[in-house]
C-alpha cells in the first residue's frame, strides 16, 4: 500500500531538507497532488523528493540562461519531475530503430522545395488527432506509427468517415475524422514482444496493419489503450470488423536532407519520425524551438517515435529586458559542471547556491525569473509528442530545422501510403 505522502512532509518538516531553499518542500507536495503521485515507503518518497530538487535545480538554473538569451527554450516541472535522467529514458524512450535499405525512389512531380510555403500546419487541416498519453510505457512508436496512419487516412477521407469514427473529430473546426489503437500495435507487432519494456519502431507498426490486417484497423474505442501503467500482456486481439483504411505501406523520406523532409511534410498530412530525445532538457521541454548541442542525429542513436505536422519560423514572444549592461557569457559547457568544485576551477563559469548549477554568468548578474528565450526568426519542425498535453507546447515541441539535421528529425521519417502505392520507397527531392 502506498505511504501517505503528509508522513513524507512531516519527515521533511523536522530538518531532513534545511540545505535547500524555503519553499522546496511544500511545491514537491503541490506537484504531487496535481500528478496524484503516492509511494510504496517513507525511504522511496524522501529519495523522489531528493531527484525532484535536483529536477527542479536544472529547471531553474536553464530558465535563468534561457532569460539571458543562452538557450532558445525554456522549461517546467511536470510529470517526470521525480525520475532520473536515466529512468526517463527507460521509462518514455522506446524506439528501437533498425536499419533499412531503401528499395525504390519515389518523388513529387513537378515540384521542388523552392515551391513548399514558409509555414505549414496540419492540424488546422483537420487530420491530426489530439494528443495522446503513452504514460509509463515505451511505446512511443506505436503512437507514432498511428499518427502517421491517422493523417493519411483522415485526409483521404475529407471529413467522412465510417461510423466506428463517428465519436472523433480533429482540428480548429471539429471535423469528423478517425482515432487508431496503439494498443492494437504493442499487443500484436511481433507477435507481442515489442512491450513496454522493449519498444519497437514506427515502420513495423505501419507493416502489421498492412500485412496481418490487410489495412483493416481498430479505433481507440474499439481496442482501448491499457498500457499506460508499464505493462501489456501481448495477446493480439485485433477485430476482422475494424476500420478498412486501404493503408498499403509506408514511404521513407531520404535521410538527413531536410529538404526532402519538407517537402514531405507540405505533401503528406503527418510524418512518423525517429529523434534524439535523450537529454534531460527535453524531459522538461516548456515552449521555444528546441536547440539542443548535444542532440545526435544518427539512425542507431534516435530513441523516441513521435509524429511531423508542419513547420514554421517563430516570430516571438521576446523576453523581457535583463539588467542594464550585462558581462558576456563565459564557456558554454559551465553546466556540465555537476559540483562546486568543478565549476569554479573553469575560468568564466560560478557555481550559484540557490540553484545548485554551474552558470557561464555570475549569479548576481542574471535574471531570476524564468522569462521566454528570444528565438524570433528561428525556424522550426512543429512535431507531435505523446505524453500528454501538460509536457511541452499542449503536447507539442518546436524543433530546430535546417540546423544539420538537429537531434536526427531527418535521419528517419516515414509517411503512410493508401491506394497500391509500393510498400517501402524513398523520397527524392529534384
Amino acid at each position: 500500500m502506498a505511504i501517505h505522502l503528509a508522513l513524507i512532509f512531516a519527515v521533511l518538516a523536522c530538518g531532513t531538507a534545511t540545505h535547500l531553499p524555503d519553499g522546496v518542500s511544500e511545491e514537491f507536495k503541490q506537484w504531487a497532488k496535481v500528478y496524484e503521485k503516492e509511494y510504496e515507503t517513507e525511504d522511496e518518497g524522501l529519495r523522489r523528493f531528493g531527484i525532484f530538487s535536483a529536477n527542479r535545480n536544472f529547471v531553474n538554473a536553464h530558465n535563468i540562461q534561457a532569460a539571458a538569451g543562452v538557450h532558445t527554450f525554456t522549461t517546467k516541472l511536470n510529470a517526470f519531475a521525480d525520475m532520473t535522467v536515466e529512468e526517463y529514458r527507460q521509462t518514455m524512450l522506446g524506439l528501437r530503430p533498425v536499419a533499412r535499405e531503401d528499395t525504390t525512389v519515389a518523388s513529387f512531380p513537378g515540384t521542388s522545395s523552392k515551391d513548399a510555403p514558409a509555414t505549414w500546419d496540419w492540424r488546422q487541416k483537420g487530420v491530426v488527432t489530439p494528443v495522446k498519453d503513452q504514460a509509463n510505457c515505451g511505446s512511443c512508436w506505436a503512437f507514432s506509427a498511428v499518427a502517421a496512419m491517422e493523417g493519411a487516412f483522415n485526409l483521404q477521407s475529407n471529413g467522412t468517415v465510417p461510423a466506428a469514427c463517428s465519436k472523433y473529430t480533429c482540428g480548429p473546426n471539429k471535423t469528423p475524422c478517425c482515432s487508431f489503437s496503439e494498443q492494437e500495435l504493442v499487443d500484436c507487432v511481433n507477435l507481442g514482444k515489442d512491450n513496454c519494456k522493449v519498444g519497437g519502431e514506427m515502420h513495423d507498426g505501419v507493416m502489421e496493419i498492412v500485412k496481418q490486417m490487410n489495412g483493416v484497423f481498430d479505433t481507440e474505442n474499439q481496442y482501448p489503450y491499457t498500457s499506460g501503467g508499464g505493462t501489456s500482456e501481448g495477446q493480439c486481439h485485433a477485430k476482422a470488423g475494424g476500420v478498412p483504411t486501404g493503408i498499403s505501406g509506408y514511404t521513407q523520406v531520404a535521410r538527413g536532407d531536410e529538404k526532402a523532409l519538407m517537402m514531405a511534410a507540405w505533401k503528406q498530412p503527418v510524418l512518423a519520425i525517429g529523434i534524439d530525445a535523450s537529454q534531460q532538457s527535453f524531459q522538461f521541454y516548456n515552449e521555444g524551438v528546441y536547440v539542443e548541442r548535444k542532440c545526435k542525429n544518427k539512425v542507431a542513436e534516435l530513441d523516441h517515435g513521435v509524429a511531423l505536422v508542419g513547420y514554421g519560423v517563430y516570430t516571438g514572444p521576446s523576453p523581457a529586458p535583463g539588467p542594464p549592461g550585462p558581462p558576456q557569457p563565459g564557456p558554454a559547457d559551465c553546466v556540465d559542471n555537476r559540483d562546486a568544485k568543478s565549476c569554479t576551477s573553469e575560468t568564466g563559469c560560478h557555481w550559484c547556491q540557490d540553484v545548485q548549477f554551474c552558470m557561464s554568468f555570475p549569479c548576481d548578474q542574471v535574471p531570476t525569473v524564468a522569462a521566454p528565450a528570444n528565438t524570433t526568426g528561428t525556424p522550426y519542425w512543429i512535431v507531435k509528442n505523446s505524453w500528454n498535453t501538460d509536457w511541452g507546447m499542449d503536447g507539442y515541441i518546436l524543433m530546430a530545422k535546417d540546423k544539420d539535421n538537429q537531434c536526427g528529425v531527418s535521419s528517419d521519417a516515414i509517411f503512410a501510403n493508401i491506394g497500391s502505392q509500393d510498400a517501402v520507397s524513398s523520397v527524392l527531392v529534384v
